[in-house]
């Protein structure tokens, strides 16, 4: 039996517990790393849209003048999930990723 050791998306850090079942059924884990500004997280998404890796690329898309429709073709998400995540985002979010 191999243990993949699980890791903090956020921090890096491996002091992670299980912490119940989201609504599709997948376990989702607590990162109990008091500097961590992440509390809970999916190993793996269902839909693109919640991960925060896709979140990042679309600000990284925006800010390198891709249009929403081409950042949704190059994700395969939707035009308007694109848009709406832009609009929802604060800006300070933007600062803390070194986006902007």
């Amino acid at each position: 039996m191999v243990l993949v050791p699980m890791l903090c998306p956020s921090c890096g850090s491996e002091d992670i517990s299980k912490y119940g079942k989201a609504k599709t059924g997948k376990q989702t884990y607590k990162c109990n790393n008091k500097e961590c500004s992440r509390t809970t997280f999916v190993e793996s998404y269902t839909y693109k849209a919640w991960d925060p890796e896709v979140k990042r690329q679309i600000f990284e898309l925006t800010v390198n003048g891709t249009g929403t429709r081409a950042c949704g073709r190059i994700l395969g998400i939707s035009k308007d999930t694109v848009t709406n995540t832009l609009k929802k985002q604060n800006p300070r979010y933007l600062k803390l990723m070194n986006i902007i």
